[in-house]
């Protein structure tokens, strides 16, 4: 009785996972869907199959837009703004985990307050200085902005797990000669590999579909990121609905394959920075 019970609660368990599944999905597949349609087919049902599954879409999209460049310029700009991110949380968290004071207490909690802060209280405020600065709609200008707002979590992730390291690997190191900037890119940084990974998965992600920041700060620089070139499908009176899909299912394409391949790093990193310390 009890065997058959628990294969029941099993059943079950999948049949839940499996319902959750298809709610979350059901938004992604109409989206997949819809991007095979003409306008006509979306504005008469976006719920039923397209007549004839064609590629005009994704075809139009990549020849007669400014997607290939949009693709190139959202490439380096997640790159650029990810490397640097990992590589100042990583050395700012390393300092604050080891640098027992409280100014490195006091610095620590002004750097988590801004995360409770609106970006939309100092958005003004980030703007006429960006501007002042003569870096609106410059591309470093925003893998600038991208660095200073991304920095908190990250930092606090790094230092988190850096507390846990064992001092004893990195006194060894310092008793045989080594300095502390070998030590850090020989032992420190290698230790730190789960965090990092969870830190660039999670800044990529974010600056890769990012679009108000982009919109503030870059504008109509050219060329555009990704988010940035989707709004000129959008028209006053009317949407151009099936290219507006197919632009977001071609887009979404690296990020997810990239959230995949990284997810499992995302959990342990995730978990062990935010226990540890």
């Amino acid at each position: 009785m009890r065997k058959e019970r628990n294969i029941l609660l099993v059943i079950m368990k999948y049949i839940v996972t499996v319902i959750f599944a298809l709610i979350f999905a059901s938004p992604l597949l109409l989206v997949l869907i819809n991007s095979f349609k003409t306008k006509g087919e979306i504005s008469s049902s976006a719920l039923a199959l397209p007549q004839a599954w064609n590629f005009d879409n994704y075809i139009t999209i990549i020849t007669e837009s400014n997607f290939v460049s949009s693709f190139l310029t959202s490439i380096f700009t997640v790159i650029v703004t990810t490397s640097l991110t990992v590589l100042i949380a990583a050395i700012t968290g390393y300092a604050l985990a080891r640098w027992n004071s409280r100014l490195s207490t006091i610095i620590m909690l002004v750097i988590m307050t801004t995360l409770f802060v609106p970006f939309q209280v100092y958005m003004v405020a980030l703007i006429v200085v960006v501007r002042k600065i003569h870096l609106v709609g410059n591309l470093f200008g925003l893998i600038l902005v991208y660095l200073a707002l991304g920095m908190p979590v990250p930092i606090f992730l790094c230092r988190s797990y850096c507390i846990g390291l064992p001092k004893e690997l990195e006194e060894s190191a310092i008793i045989d000669g080594c300095s502390r900037t070998k030590m850090l890119y020989k032992i420190v940084l290698p230790l730190m590999r789960p965090i990092l990974a969870t830190v660039a998965v999670l800044n990529a992600l974010w600056v890769w579909g990012e679009f108000l920041v982009a919109f503030l700060v870059y504008g109509n620089g050219k060329p555009m990121t990704l988010p940035l070139s989707q709004q000129y499908f959008y028209g006053t009176y009317s949407n151009q609905w099936n290219l507006i899909l197919a632009n977001f299912v071609i887009s979404s394409i690296p990020i997810i394959l990239f959230y995949i391949l990284m997810q499992k790093n995302i959990v342990k990193g995730i978990a062990a920075g935010a226990v540890k310390g």
